[in-house]
């Protein structure tokens, strides 16, 4: 079965990278070009909390809080330091990991829906001091200007990041450097760790498995990539403010884990392309669109619990040994 399907994979992935290369040129228009812009920085951001909801089985709803600090830190770092992106990039990432890091060892001794309400109140907290540490964040104004990535040079190659295709494509590099890392953390004896964690934590402590390193790793990991992602935002955007990284972006967020398929790694991209599109043609609803993602995840939840593409999973790959050898 293995030798069989390999050549049909390679086709697809030939096929679908062949797609996405070529959407700047099927979709030209900077509205569409944007949404697909948009669609790469929430697949950053339910990938990286696929990690720890699906991978680890931990819930979290103060995910846009990563994401607003990264963006600030970075757009902070740009305008007052005079650094640039490549620099405020990363130092976004490892500022908000650590953050997280020191959360996680605080929030993650729960469990449930109580780690869920802990990590909505953090947000909202975040959120409040987004709004009135004005001399930093300069409130509900908001930070204007932030400059675009700085031009630069790759085996003699000169790039400068401007148009929306070239965002498009930077953006589309993101995605497939954080797919290829969870993809390396997931095969490894750190993943299997998780998903242990994730089945029964008291029987992953019985046979060694530290659980509360795992879920702060996972949780660590997360909120880095979640900054990361913010970085890239506030750089594509060249405005932020406290409105973005509110709690409904958290629930946002999950909603595109569950839509997409929590324990995998195409899954929250599906769902964040879907999720993102799809409010362009709801936009006549208003504010009536939570209430379609909630009545969408109560669905989901209930019919389609292993999300869209789990769903395809089960339904085209063969079950029992075979599904193994595939």
């Amino acid at each position: 079965m293995t030798v069989k399907r390999k050549p049909y994979i390679l086709l697809c992935i030939i096929a679908v990278l062949a797609a996405l290369l070529g959407i700047p040129r099927l979709f030209s228009m900077d509205y569409y070009l944007h949404i697909f812009v948009m669609s790469e920085i929430y697949a950053v951001l339910a990938l990286s909390l696929s990690l720890l909801v699906g991978f680890t089985g931990q819930v979290s709803m103060g995910h846009a809080a990563f994401y607003g600090m990264g963006a600030y830190a970075s757009a902070i770092l740009s305008l007052r330091l005079g650094l640039s992106f490549w620099v405020t990039f990363w130092m976004a990432g490892l500022l908000v990991g650590t953050v997280a890091y020191l959360i996680g060892r605080l929030v993650l001794r729960l469990r449930g829906h109580v780690l869920a309400i802990t990590t909505a109140f953090f947000c909202v907290l975040v959120t409040v001091v987004m709004n009135n540490w004005i001399p930093v964040t300069n409130g509900p104004m908001g930070i204007t200007g932030v400059p675009s990535p700085s031009p630069f040079s790759l085996f003699g190659v000169h790039a400068v990041i401007e148009t929306r295709a070239q965002y498009y494509y930077l953006g589309l590099l993101f995605v497939a450097c954080v797919v290829y890392f969870l993809w390396r953390i997931e095969s490894s004896r750190i993943g299997d760790a998780m998903i242990a964690v994730r089945e029964n934590e008291e029987l992953a402590k019985s046979i060694g498995i530290d659980t509360m390193k795992s879920k702060v790793l996972a949780f660590t990991i997360s909120g880095a990539l979640a900054g990361l992602a913010g970085a890239f935002y506030a750089h594509y955007i060249h405005f932020i403010s406290p409105v973005t990284f509110t709690i409904n972006e958290s629930i946002n967020i999950l909603v595109m884990v569950i839509f997409g398929g929590m324990s995998t790694l195409f899954g929250p991209i599906l769902g964040a392309v879907c999720l993102t599109i799809l409010p362009e043609f709801l936009r006549m609803a208003g504010e009536l669109r939570l209430v379609i993602y909630g009545i969408a995840l109560i669905v989901f939840i209930i019919w389609m619990p292993m999300g869209i593409w789990g769903t395809i999973q089960r339904i085209l790959l063969p079950k029992g040994p075979e599904k193994t050898q595939g």
